[in-house]
């Protein structure tokens, strides 16, 4: 599977792309906000990974632009242990698919990630998902 993941500590990003890189996906690392818009016009993902800890104005528009640029690509929200369900929600109600807590190492996780790879994604069962 093809993952865009928007994560702008690069720590925790390099970890990410090394996690899901070694279960056999090809990742793109993307630090900002702005390199998303730039990067949807260059290369087609099936799964965006958004950083959800604590969102600003600007990734909501993030959000929205990929709800409205790809529909059918699932955006998972990448959370923390801390975050509000409320910020939670409103990120789902904004076009996210799935909540995972981070990082995206647990076996919980990583098994969601891969169903979506292997049994496609489906909107209805997903929209009000979290798994944390």
């Amino acid at each position: 599977m093809k993952i865009a993941i928007l994560e702008s500590d690069v720590a925790k990003l390099d970890r990410t792309l090394e996690t899901l890189s070694a279960s056999g996906h090809l990742c793109f690392g993307i630090r900002s906000d702005e390199g998303v818009r730039r990067m949807l016009d260059e290369v087609s993902v099936d799964l965006f990974l958004i950083d959800w800890t604590d969102p600003d104005g600007v990734r909501y528009e993030t959000l929205a632009a990929l709800a409205r640029y790809a529909p059918a690509v699932p955006v998972v929200l990448c959370v923390a242990p801390h975050t509000p369900i409320s910020v939670i929600d409103s990120g789902m109600k904004c076009g996210a698919s799935l909540a995972l807590e981070k990082p995206l190492s647990g076996v919980d996780s990583l098994n969601c990630l891969h169903t979506l790879s292997t049994n496609g994604f489906t909107p209805a069962f997903a929209v009000s998902t979290r798994i944390m």
